[in-house]
């Protein structure tokens, strides 16, 4: 199936999610929620949010300079936060993922490395959700949502057994690396036994995996506290425990390929594992913001890409699809080239 496809497929769900979740619910309701929402907890919520992108490049930087790779920090936040706005906003184009590997594989000449650091990076933050849902469960929230939600949890903890199993598996290795691997289109970005090699080498490099799922596990303690603020900005009566034990189930569903960038499902979500302490459309309404929020912060990508257009010309700004373009320099090579001046005289 084609990425087009697969983003067809997506909107679809997400169109039908949404029309079931408005058929048996009040819209106007749901606005009345919104509209009246304290807007100084919602912008905190986009400040934290926007402050945990930077934490997200350092964790990267970790499995870069584990692996011998050099890019500087706040290249990589730049990198990051463009690949939040295009992947938010051109799904069917190039995703997130994708941008990540192919800027550092163009910058380091090393594409196998830079598709297996991304990869890595995305593995540990979903095994750092099984890391949130017990210390969620430890501090009570067995007793919050429900018994669906240790089903939901409990599913997701096995779910993470496989995932160790691919990080630290020879066996298992390929299978990684064909699955999970960011692509373009139907295109691999690395192929071949060097990149096993830099996907399974990151098995030694346990002092590393350790820091970088600390750093995951707390970014994603962050992430729920911002659903906490938007709890307080819509004049919610929701326990934190409850909000705590949700959100590893909003994030593990959100990484699940099903939907549009998880529209639908994230409101979906909070109305299913929140029904004793909202209502209907209270949780739709705290999918909306949480939705608006995160769109907000992949803006400040927006604004590099904006930033580079007007100094260098769209030829900075322009998605690459490939690591290995014998036509177009690297991007941290453009300005030495004075490709960029060339391009923004065309």
């Amino acid at each position: 199936m084609s990425r087009r496809t697969r983003v067809a497929a997506g909107a679809v769900v997400s169109a039908v999610l949404l029309v079931a979740l408005l058929w048996f619910t009040d819209p106007r309701e749901i606005w009345r929620t919104l509209s009246q929402a304290d807007l100084k907890w919602v912008a905190l919520a986009m400040a934290v949010n926007v402050a945990t992108v930077p934490v997200m490049a350092w964790r990267w930087s970790i499995l870069i300079r584990a692996k011998g790779m050099v890019a500087p920090f706040w290249w990589l936040v730049r990198t990051y936060f463009v690949a939040l706005f295009l992947g938010q906003f051109l799904p069917a184009a190039v995703g997130g993922d994708a941008v990540r590997a192919v800027e550092l594989g163009r910058r380091t000449h090393d594409g196998p490395e830079a598709v297996a650091s991304v990869l890595i990076d995305r593995l540990v933050g979903v095994v750092s959700l099984v890391g949130l849902a017990v210390l969620a469960y430890a501090a009570g929230g067995h007793s919050a949502g429900g018994p669906e939600v240790v089903v939901a949890e409990t599913t997701f903890g096995l779910a993470a057994l496989l995932v160790l199993g691919l990080l630290f598996s020879a066996r298992l290795r390929g299978l990684a690396a064909r699955v999970l691997e960011p692509r373009v289109g139907e295109k691999r970005l690395a192929t071949g036994q060097r990149f096993y090699e830099a996907l399974h080498g990151y098995r030694e490099q346990r002092a590393a995996l350790a820091a970088v799922f600390g750093l995951a596990l707390g970014v994603q303690i962050v992430r729920v506290g911002t659903i906490w603020m938007l709890v307080k900005a819509l004049g919610l009566d929701v326990p934190i425990t409850e909000i705590y034990a949700t959100g590893p189930v909003l994030f593990a569903a959100l990484v699940l390929p099903v939907s549009l960038n998880g529209i639908g499902v994230r409101e979906a979500v909070f109305v299913s594992f929140l029904h004793d302490s909202t209502t209907a459309e209270q949780a739709i309404a705290l999918g909306v913001a949480f939705f608006a929020v995160g769109t907000a912060t992949s803006l400040v990508g927006a604004l590099i890409l904006a930033l580079r257009w007007v100094r260098y010309g769209i030829g900075a700004v322009r998605p690459r699809t490939q690591i290995d373009d014998p036509g177009v320099p690297p991007a941290n090579e453009l300005r030495d080239t004075g490709y960029l001046k060339t391009t923004k005289r065309r």
